[in-house]
């Protein structure tokens, strides 16, 4: 007869071991930007990673230049004014808000290079 027993406690530490390295992997929370002069701000990464943010509940990275930013329902953005920038960059961006791509709560991010091709870029953007 065969014991299985032993073998229980052994699985579920390795399952265990397996899953902490996953959750040690995930973003610490952006840190915050307290300018009270603007309803949503987001300082995003080239990859799409969420570095500082107000009002700001998730970055989506959908393809190469192309970004989601997802803001709070507390933001009204039928009627608000979006800017995004590109610091320290000779490229271009464009924004617009809510569309098809992105959902009815997000602004979607176009960055481009100087011929006009979609490439990944930092941006910041702020919804007055």
């Amino acid at each position: 007869m065969r014991r299985f027993i032993p073998a229980l406690p052994v699985a579920v530490a390795l399952t265990g071991a397996l899953a902490v390295p996953a959750t040690a992997a995930a973003a610490a929370d952006p840190r915050p930007i307290t300018s009270p002069y603007v309803q949503a701000a987001a300082d995003v990464s080239a990859s799409g990673a969420l570095r500082r943010a107000k009002n700001i509940d998730w970055v989506r990275h959908i393809n190469t230049g192309r970004y989601c930013v997802n803001v709070s329902e507390e933001v009204n953005l039928a009627f608000s004014v979006v800017s995004v920038e590109l610091p320290n960059s000779n490229r271009r961006s464009f924004s617009t808000t809510p569309n098809g791509v992105c959902g009815p709560d997000s602004v979607t991010v176009y960055t481009y290079d100087l011929r006009g091709n979609y490439a990944d870029n930092p941006f910041t953007v702020v919804v007055f």
